[in-house]
Parts: C-alpha cells; structure tokens; sequence
C-alpha cells in the first residue's frame, strides 16, 4: 500500500517533468499565445533536416542554436528576468538603453554627446564644416540648395533626468563646435537642438516621451512644419504647408512614443504621461512640389512614414545614414552605392542633411566622400 510520503514524490516528480516539458510541449503546440519580443530581433533560420548533416551532426548543433532561440515561452521568461532586473537594480536588460530617474529612458549615445565623451576634435569638425561649405556653395552654382539640420537629443533636453551613475564632467561636445563653424562659414543651417530647448517648459504638449528616444509626435509635426518654412527661405521655392487641424491627446503612449520601453521587454511596462497626436493636411499651391533629398538617421522616419517625401518633397528619397535607400529599399535591396549618383543629387532641388547630437560623431555619414569622388574626382 502506497505511504502519502510516496504519492507527494509521485506528485511532485510529476510536476517536475511537466514544467521540464512544457516549454517542448508550447515548441510543438504553440496551445498558448505569448507576447512576442519587440526590438531589433534576428530570427534564426530553422535547420533543414537530410542525411549528411544529421551524420556530420551539422543539423544537431544548428537545431540546438535554432532551439535556444524558439523554445515554448522564451519571450515570457525573457520578461520576467528583465523585469526582475529592472525592478531590483533599475537596470535595463537592452543594448545601449539607461534608466534615468522617474523611468526616463535614454540610450547610451545620447548621454555621452551630452556629455561630450564622443567629441571627435575641432580639426575633424573644422574639415567637415569646410568640405560642407564647398559642396553648399557648388550645388548652389547649379541652383541646388544644401541645408544641414540639427536635431534635438533627449539626454540634451532632459539632463536633470541623467542617473547619477553616468553624470561626468561636461566637456566639449560636437553639438557646440559644429555650430560655432556653421555659424563662421555662413552654412545653411536649422537649429532645432537650440529651440527645442528654448520650447521646453512652454510647449503645450510633450516635445518628448518619458520611453521614447525621438522627438514626440507633436514635436515632429511642428519641427517639419518649421522645416518648410526654412527650406522657403533658404531655397526662394514654395512649398506645401502643413496645416494642423487638431491634437488628440493620449494616455497611452503610441506610434514610436514608447520606443525605448518597448524594447525593454517587460512585463510591466514603466511608466509614462499622456501625449498629443496632431491631426494635419497638407496645403498645396501651383508650382510647390519640388524633388529633396534627406540624407539622415532616425529622426527623419517618423516623417518619411507620414508621407512627407512622397507628398511634400515631390517623390524625393531617404538615404538612412547615406546607405540604404527609401522607398525602393521596400521592394528591392538598394543602396547609395547602387545609385547613379551624380545623376541622382542633380535630380533634386534641395538636399538635406540631418542629424541628431547623438550622431554628429560620424555625421554627415559618408555624403562627403561621396560628394567628392562624384564632383571633383581629381581630387583626392
């Protein structure tokens, strides 16, 4: 007769093998739905099965990395040890990501332009101002105008939020020397770094997310809509204006004003504040499409995915980071590279050049060199 001492291990070894298995029943099963992962994610390709690979025991190491990354539940065990992590050492389980106080969320990047830890020196942003300089002033002797904005980073427009553990000493940053040889060298330049600065504490809306990395929605909106006024200026063409209709005002944070969090993967997601979504048109006068460039980072995405290259800047494309080219990126692999490419920038009336503090250390990505080797390649 069996003791209840030996039902209890029957019991217990019972749950033991189901929890062993589980994660091998959900692999097979998927009988529960799990929240995936958000973030740049790399799907391992599954192994294929035939007879040299399962002799040479190829298949069984590849199926095992394939498994590691695919078994039942991953992403839920994943969460609970980001959270766990997060809510005992206020740590984020994601590259380059820092938790600042009251759960503002910066990337690493951003912090160190702030604090100038990625200063290239003013003899690399002497040469760069003076190369742009020469390539303004030859565009312009085709009717072409260049103009280089500088975008807002968040660590820059919230300092007081930095963690105390990644505060240093301020030294020099790019932001500054790039502004001063802009300024020297009468470069085409808009500043939204410095204005967004002087915005904060008046804007009516959020200018920034609490878990976003960009400028808020709200923020891009009157950014763009500053943007075409300046183009005007600089370039004597008209453009579209935009006209915004209204703002809703959301608690939950969307539409990339929580990107940063996302990628956190949590359970709990931390916490953040309502934001405001405009609602804009597009007001169109005779003669006011004219095809420009973008040549920039990430801030420009949010502007692109509204429509404003396709609808404003008269088809023109997007180089993210002067390498891949948008929107033919969407159908097919292309690159600046592949580009016919003096044929391509004398396509466009404008060219910009955009780029946020966090990226002024490699800025303007390669569109020199390859502005150089197109129009003066007797030059080395």
């Amino acid at each position: 007769m069996e003791t209840k001492s030996t039902k209890y291990k029957q019991v217990l070894f019972f749950i033991v093998l189901l929890g062993i298995n589980v994660p091998l029943i959900q692999y097979f099963t998927e009988f529960y739905s799990v929240l995936p992962l958000k973030g740049a994610i790399v799907e391992p390709e599954k192994p294929q099965l035939n007879l040299d690979s399962l002799n040479t025991g190829a298949y069984q190491e590849k199926f095992n990395k394939y498994y590691n990354e695919k078994f039942g539940f991953r992403s839920a065990f994943i969460r609970f040890h980001n959270q766990l992590k997060y809510n005992v050492f206020n740590q984020a389980q994601a590259n380059g990501v820092v938790v600042g106080k009251d759960d503002y969320l910066f990337e690493l990047d951003y912090i160190k332009a702030y604090y100038g830890q990625d200063y290239v020196g003013v003899q690399e942003i002497e040469n760069t101002s003076r190369k742009l300089k020469r390539i303004q002033d030859t565009l312009s002797k085709l009717n072409k105008t260049l103009i280089i904005v500088l975008n807002p980073g968040k660590a820059t427009f919230f300092p007081e939020f930095i963690p105390d553990s990644r505060k240093v000493e301020k030294g020099t940053t790019n932001l500054e020397v790039y502004r001063k040889y802009f300024r020297r060298l009468n470069i085409n330049y808009l500043d939204f770094n410095a204005w967004f600065l002087k915005l904060k504490g008046h804007s009516k809306y959020p200018l920034y997310a609490k878990g976003g990395t960009h400028w808020s929605k709200f923020g891009e909106i009157i950014a763009g809509d500053s943007l075409i006024k300046f183009i005007e200026k600089k370039s004597k063409l008209d453009y579209p204006n935009i006209m915004i209709q209204g703002v809703d005002v959301k608690k939950e944070n969307s539409n990339g004003d929580f990107d940063i969090g996302e990628c956190m993967n949590l359970i709990y997601p931390t916490s953040t504040y309502p934001m405001a979504y405009p609602k804009f048109s597009l007001v169109h006068r005779q003669n006011s499409i004219h095809r420009t460039l973008f040549v920039s980072d990430s801030y420009y995405w949010g502007l692109f995915n509204y429509g404003f290259s396709q609808t404003l800047f008269g088809n023109g494309q997007f180089w993210y980071y002067n390498n891949e080219v948008f929107p033919e990126n969407y159908t097919k692999p292309t690159h600046v590279a592949d580009l016919n490419y003096k044929k391509e920038i004398l396509s466009n009336d404008v060219i910009i050049l955009m780029s946020t503090d966090a990226n002024l250390s490699r800025f303007p990505f390669g569109f020199i060199e390859d502005f150089y080797k197109n129009f003066f390649p007797n030059e080395k």
